[in-house]
């Protein structure tokens, strides 16, 4: 499943992420995910990520605006969602390996 985002009225998808990007990911969520409440450094993080993984195809300040971007929840939302993401695309490759090997292909 590709990710999708309403930005600016406009939708974007998120590219193919590189497996750096994914380790830069798990590296900033393990970070995150120690602490009891978000900072506004956490946020800032999530935010310039979350542009990362969608190619920067929007700017941080579209991301960030009142009426057309993401608030504080959809940005947050959409940080964890990296990880379902890439959950979700190793659950449809292994189920696909798994019919193969079940057709002998």
């Amino acid at each position: 499943m590709k990710r999708e985002i309403i930005i600016n009225n406009k939708k974007y998808t998120m590219p193919k992420m590189s497996i750096d990007t994914y380790m830069d990911y798990l590296e900033l969520s393990e970070q995150i995910d120690t602490k009891t409440r978000y900072t506004k450094q956490d946020i800032e993080a999530m935010t310039l990520f979350v542009c990362k993984v969608y190619g920067d195809q929007f700017t941080i300040e579209e991301l960030k605006d009142v009426e057309k971007g993401l608030d504080a929840a959809g940005i947050i939302m959409e940080f964890q969602f990296i990880d379902v993401s890439v959950g979700e695309e190793l659950a449809r490759r292994m189920e696909k390996i798994q019919k193969n090997f079940q057709s002998g292909k």
